[in-house]
């Protein structure tokens, strides 16, 4: 739950104007929206305000929030027909670099032989971010490679 009220945290900080814009976007006050968001005397920001906060702020962020509580990870699928053969190139080689990090910090991280929590947060970063490029890279190969007709799953 934690990751949810930091995501809140980080749209409010992303919103131009900061949370003052974001609490008058959303109809409120500075002080009813930090009492939502820090769950104060029962309040609660709504699944319909966090979405309204995440497209006021232009992120991702609390679709990420609610794919890393559910133990997955939010991966944005990408539109337009202007992507290519040199975009998948591009990707890959950004998994390919995200495999090498993972590889370097599990070694450093077990040298030991103990992982803290520390550790383990960066190795299940990498993970997600690894996750994240292999599915950017198959969502751009269906995008290019496949025709009109065939449907795609």
């Amino acid at each position: 739950m934690d990751t949810i009220r930091t995501s809140y945290q980080q749209m409010c900080r992303a919103m131009p104007g900061g949370w003052a814009t974001m609490a008058a976007s959303l109809g409120m006050t500075l002080d009813a929206l930090e009492n939502r968001v820090y769950e104060r005397r029962g309040q609660e920001i709504t699944v319909h305000q966090a979405r309204q906060m995440q497209a006021n702020s232009g992120t991702t962020l609390f679709a990420e929030a609610i794919a890393a509580d559910a133990g997955g990870v939010f991966v944005p699928i990408p539109t337009g027909q202007d992507q290519g053969v040199e975009e998948i190139m591009a990707v890959y080689m950004q998994l390919v670099d995200e495999v090498g990090r993972l590889s370097r910090e599990w070694t450093e991280s077990t040298a030991d032989g103990v992982l803290d929590g520390r550790e383990i947060a960066r190795l299940e970063q990498l993970r997600l971010n690894i996750c994240s490029q292999v599915t950017r890279m198959l969502q751009l190969s269906l995008q290019v490679f496949t025709t009109q007709q065939e449907p795609k799953p």
